[in-house]
């Protein structure tokens, strides 16, 4: 039931790409995240694929994620590489960020941070919330389904809530 109250606020508040005032998200959004593709993933697993090969990155740190989601990663991004460290884009869920073996102070300015589970709970919610609001997170775009964060310092810090 949390959920489906969760998602109705959610549509109440949030905007596609014509809310987005920001020209690096906006272009991200239209050029990436409403391309349609036909590949049969989960909707997280789609937006992690489509923003790979969008700003191709090259190197992925997983957090705690499952082999069957890591298979799928690897099949439908095969120039991908699987690291510990300095990774360009980082996937796991909200409640892995806390944990001993991911800083979030090591992350560098071009990494980009997908993170499942948002809406999953109210205790997710708040931690997404605690999140956004760190001083060196620059961009966060609320998907309901996950939650995408970027570091970039050249940008004014927002936030955004995209229906996909």
């Amino acid at each position: 039931m949390y959920r489906l109250i969760s998602y109705l606020k959610f549509l109440c508040s949030a905007t596609n790409q014509h809310g987005v005032h920001s020209p690096f998200v906006y272009n991200y959004v239209t050029k990436c995240l409403y391309k349609k593709t036909k590949t049969k993933l989960p909707i997280t697993l789609k937006v992690l694929v489509k923003s790979v090969h969008y700003f191709d990155y090259r190197t992925i740190h997983l957090l705690n994620t499952s082999k069957s989601s890591e298979e799928k990663i690897i099949t439908n991004c095969p120039n991908i590489s699987i690291v510990d460290s300095n990774a360009a884009v980082v996937f796991g869920d909200i409640t892995d960020i806390n944990k001993p073996d991911f800083k979030v102070n090591d992350l560098s300015n071009d990494t980009m941070l997908l993170l499942e589970g948002i809406h999953k709970n109210p205790q997710n919610l708040k931690k997404w919330k605690q999140f956004k609001e760190m001083e060196h997170v620059r961009i966060t775009l609320d998907l309901f389904y996950c939650g995408i964060v970027f570091f970039r310092k050249e940008q004014v810090k927002e936030h955004f809530k995209i229906r996909i």
